[in-house]
């Protein structure tokens, strides 16, 4: 790679234009009024080139935004996007475990040799980028260029109070800006290090796939980039001017490196928004489903968000694949998710505004809050007889005090009491509990943390207390299952899973990825179970884990389309 001084192809800046809404976008009441409008979006050009090979098309309205309509009948597991990073980055906490190229764990001894195939720089504890092979390491087309500039991103994320990872990718994606390929010939391809899509497309040629399982790998270009939402002013304000003086620190070191020429400061926090607001999880997923970085994904970018949505996407290296969880029907809206789907409301809502910019009006989030299921996230056991209902929150303008009020029986109870046991008094020592536990997580390990999270389940659920589903119950099983793990209590580690299995299903009842993580850890358990056990009581963990194994299957087959590649599970079990 020629270490020469390159020319800025700018970034064009798009009109400014309101945010794309998502399913059911709601305008604040102060923006409602008097508002002008909506002006056409701007098209995707490599989108409209692949349109036609899809199973969707983008569709434009006032109260939707840009969203996905499917065009012909989707099937459960069908895949209906493909697509290459345009650039990515790797998560700070992966920076020296993971290629910057394909995003796969390096091999070990990387910290002595960037790779084991003859890519060996000098002195690699000085160079941020890493690679697991020669041909990772050609096909970083930046790398001459950012390097330089890489090793002083830390030290201007901690003066600027700006996050390490956002600088990166800032710096990448201009670097790319000098490495473009012609806006007004874009293709759909492969991805620049193209390994994960043939390795993925050898799976998919075997008999145990769905129609529409493989698509051509679509890899956009900057001027799709400049079509994506990019709203600047409305983040936070000192965010706002953190990132200024964040790009402004950049801008500098990449004219003292003297490698290219830097966007325009405009340009930088143009990237900045734009990342802040696309940018997905990704990396080299697999079974495991690790997410070790960031991608920008401008047409996975067009699917609005919904709490009950019809789509998943994962990851194998920096090509995104999403795949429908269930049926949808010709002109119903294609939809992901965001943010969790296992938090409360006030807690999607508010994550939503603040990092997207919108109120979700999805079916789920405008469904009275008495009947829908997020009442468990944050409802408290009735307990008054036989009723299995929860207790809200029930204001009262011009009440002495705040009460709550069950849903089903209408008993009412003080939010707080003398005693301290009112359903604030118990959500405030759950809450206390829960952080202290996380903090001995943290510091001690799962082990240590074991008893805590069973001492919160055991003072802080039952009747007039937390409900079982529950959000700080349900976060409380995982940790607590690994903790058992840990002590080789494996039963305990079961029952928890299965406890966090059948909660994720009530909120959520389609295949998901987090519910394909659980239940092969769940076939992990099982196996442990059976080899610790007696030969006589073997059976029953050995049967459960077969059984599990099955659906394991099953959902990874709707949710990532491949069946048993690269699956060690099939290995452990037949050594059972």
């Amino acid at each position: 790679m020629a270490e020469h001084m390159e020319t800025a192809s700018p970034v064009h800046l798009p009109a400014k234009d309101d945010a794309d809404a998502a399913d059911g976008l709601k305008p604040s009441k102060s923006k409602r009024k008097g508002k002008k409008a909506r002006k056409p979006f701007l098209p995707l050009p490599t989108l409209e080139t692949a349109q036609h090979k899809l199973p969707w098309q983008l569709a434009f309205s006032q109260r939707l935004g840009r969203h996905a309509i499917a065009s012909q009948d989707v099937a459960a597991g069908q895949c209906v996007l493909a697509e290459a990073a345009i650039c990515a980055v790797p998560a700070q906490a992966c920076e020296a475990t993971t290629c910057h190229t394909c995003f796969c764990p390096l091999p070990d001894g990387s910290d002595e040799h960037l790779n084991t195939q003859g890519v060996i720089l000098d002195n690699p504890s000085r160079h941020y980028k890493r690679y697991c092979s020669q041909k990772c390491y050609d096909a970083d087309s930046t790398v001459s260029m950012t390097a330089p500039v890489h090793a002083l991103v830390s030290q201007i994320a901690l003066q600027t109070k700006c996050d390490p990872v956002l600088l990166r990718f800032i710096l990448e994606l201009d670097a790319h800006t000098k490495h473009a390929p012609a806006a007004d010939t874009p293709s759909p391809g492969k991805a620049p290090c193209s390994d994960a899509q043939t390795e993925s497309n050898q799976v998919c040629q075997g008999t145990e796939h769905v129609p529409g399982d493989c698509l051509d790998v679509i890899t956009c270009n900057l001027a799709d980039v400049d079509a994506l939402l990019s709203p600047w002013d409305r983040n936070q304000k000192d965010w706002q001017e953190a990132l200024a003086e964040g790009c402004k620190e950049l801008q500098q070191a990449i004219t003292k490196a003297g490698k290219c020429k830097p966007g325009s400061l405009q340009q930088l926090q143009f990237l900045a928004a734009c990342i802040n607001a696309n940018a997905h999880a990704t990396g080299h997923q697999e079974d495991t489903n690790s997410e070790t970085g960031l991608g920008l994904y401008p047409v996975l970018s067009m699917f609005n968000h919904s709490c009950v949505p019809n789509l998943a996407h994962s990851s194998v290296g920096t090509v995104q694949y999403v795949y429908a969880v269930h049926d949808i029907k010709k002109g119903e809206q294609l939809c992901v998710h965001y943010t969790s789907l296992y938090e409360p409301r006030r807690v999607r809502q508010q994550a939503l505004l603040q990092e997207k910019f919108f109120t979700c009006a999805c079916e789920r989030c405008s469904t009275p809050i008495a009947q829908s299921v997020d009442r468990f996230l944050e409802g408290f056991s009735c307990g008054k007889g036989q009723c299995r209902e929860v207790m809200l929150m029930d204001k009262q303008e011009g009440a002495a005090e705040d009460m709550f009020k069950c849903v089903g029986c209408g008993h009412t109870t003080p939010a707080r009491n003398v005693q301290g046991n009112g359903p604030l008094d118990v959500e405030k020592q759950a809450d206390d509990m829960y952080h202290h536990a996380v903090n001995v997580l943290r510091q001690q390990g799962s082990g240590a943390a074991r008893p805590v999270f069973e001492q919160l389940l055991e003072q802080c659920q039952g009747p007039g207390k937390l409900h079982s589903m529950h959000v700080r119950i349900i976060d409380s099983y995982m940790p607590l299952s690994n903790g058992c793990r840990r002590i080789g209590e494996t039963v305990s580690a079961v029952r928890n899973v299965n406890n966090m299995i059948n909660a994720m299903g009530f909120y959520y009842p389609h295949p998901c990825i987090e519910l394909t993580n659980l239940h092969r850890y769940l076939v992990e358990l099982y196996a442990d179970w059976a080899g610790s056990a007696p030969s006589k009581l073997a059976a029953r963990p050995r049967r459960q884990a077969r059984e599990t194994y099955q659906k394991y299957c099953a959902l990874r087959l709707v949710c990532q389309g491949r069946r048993h590649g690269h699956d060690d599970l099939a290995t452990k079990l037949r050594m059972m």
